[in-house]
């Protein structure tokens, strides 16, 4: 026989109108932006929601693509930082989408983007030395694409992901 106890069958949480949209997203991850992702239970835990919650907000940052599960590594002191600016034929779509292409499949490339100004694109990548850095901005140069460039090394001083932070203000 069961026994009847007094109270709510299960824990009573708080409720209030559920935030949706970016925004919402956004405050979500810039409280896990720079810590090591949390498991589904943590989760939970730490925004006072269930686990079945806490595994949909992480479903739905992966499909939104505001969550990628890459683990970033330390790189070597001497691992060459390079950037090519970059000035291209606007003109030409098919060359620039081969170009394109080409930056999104080169596993040298951490970064690029398509900027105003003088030039047209702008391309970060690591190489194990200055000499691989030069062969490959080479390369770039002999793009149908590309008309001309120039390479900057750099040497990083603050390098971090921090996007929620930055788009909800601080």
């Amino acid at each position: 026989m069961n026994q009847i106890r007094p109270g709510p069958p299960y824990a009573s949480r708080q409720t209030s109108a559920p935030r949706v949209g970016l925004e919402a997203d956004l405050e979500i991850l810039a409280q896990l932006e720079g810590k090591p992702l949390p498991t589904v239970a943590e989760l939970a835990q730490m925004f006072d929601v269930s686990q079945t919650t806490a595994h949909r907000i992480i479903t739905r940052f992966k499909q939104s693509g505001l969550l990628k599960l890459v683990d970033r590594v330390r790189l070597p002191d001497d691992v060459c930082h390079c950037i090519a600016d970059l000035r291209t034929r606007l003109l030409e779509v098919r060359d620039l989408d081969q170009f394109e292409t080409r930056l999104r499949n080169d596993p040298a490339v951490s970064a690029a983007a398509a900027v105003t100004g003088k030039h047209s694109y702008r391309v970060t990548a690591l190489h194990r030395g200055v000499a691989e850095a030069n062969l490959w901005f080479k390369a770039l140069l002999n793009e149908p694409a590309v008309i001309d460039g120039a390479l900057t090394f750099f040497r990083p001083i603050i390098d971090r992901q921090h996007y929620a932070r930055a788009l909800l203000g601080g």
